[in-house]
């Protein structure tokens, strides 16, 4: 049988001469032989002599075709890390990006020197990384995480029993239809990709849910709802932050305006592109 070296050779190469949109092919090959062979990345690159059996050798050869037809490795794996935690995930939920990273940092900022009693609803949480990563940070947070997907909720709910252990709150519901009371701040990651964005990329073989990213013709379809319906859920002086594309910032801090928020920023991710739009409710 091949060495582990030539095995990720091979993966690698398939992957090079592949139509699939990746950049990091040595990479995933990499990432999807530990997780056939579980062992740690670490750990394989010093096993390069080693060689690799029939049956792992099958497994990961169906790990690299899966990839070449545009399956994100992390669904192919079941796990994710985001904010130096590790979530289950599955094809019902958005890969959490390390861009949305910004969005718990923001809010950990608002949290700073604050009682730990605060209230947060994690909106469009999907697999729950945004939400859970805040409670793991500042455990007495009163976190509520909703979603429209019953699906992507039961991820979450996974999420928050194997990271906090304990369940979380979750909310079934259509943005904001089916939430009652208050909070302190509103995040959100929600769908911002234009329907032409989102076509190209299923075009493209794209394997994520469609409802978690087509946000209409320019892309703020629901980000309009949201910044709309989200004061009467703030207390006053609460934050609502949103997630977003590069160049839909601007646009979306003159919608808060419009809508009364105040302190309004445009929040930087870590290549320095805006990714994060904060405002607060009220007059502070």
């Amino acid at each position: 049988m091949k060495t582990i070296r030539e095995t990720i050779a091979e993966g690698t190469a398939v992957l090079q001469n592949s139509d699939l949109s990746s950049d990091t092919p040595f990479l995933d090959a990499l990432v999807l032989l530990s997780h056939t062979l579980e062992i740690s990345k670490e750990k394989l690159l010093a096993s390069y002599p080693d060689r690799i059996d029939k049956n792992h050798y099958d497994s990961y050869i169906l790990s690299i075709k899966k990839r070449v037809l545009n399956y994100p490795v992390s669904y192919i794996t079941g796990k994710k890390e985001f904010f130096g935690l590790t979530f289950h995930v599955n094809d019902k939920v958005l890969v959490p990006r390390p861009d949305s990273e910004t969005l718990v940092e923001s809010a950990l900022d608002i949290l700073n020197g604050s009682p730990d009693k605060f209230s947060i609803l994690d909106l469009c949480t999907g697999s729950g990384a945004i939400g859970i990563s805040l409670k793991h940070s500042i455990p007495g947070l009163d976190l509520l995480c909703s979603d429209i997907s019953k699906e992507a909720l039961e991820v979450c709910r996974k999420n928050s029993k194997s990271i906090l252990g304990l369940e979380i709150q979750t909310c079934e519901s259509n943005l904001f239809d089916k939430i009652t009371g208050e909070f302190d701040i509103i995040i959100t990651n929600p769908p911002y990709l234009t329907d032409i964005e989102t076509s190209d990329m299923i075009t493209k073989g794209l394997q994520e849910p469609p409802i978690a990213l087509k946000g209409g013709k320019d892309g703020l379809d629901y980000i309009r709802i949201i910044i709309m319906e989200a004061s009467g859920f703030l207390k006053e002086g609460g934050a609502l932050l949103i997630e977003s594309s590069i160049d839909q910032t601007e646009r979306i801090a003159e919608i808060m305006f419009s809508e009364g928020y105040c302190s309004i920023k445009i929040i930087k991710d870590l290549t320095e592109r805006n990714r994060v739009i904060s405002g607060l409710r009220g007059s502070q």
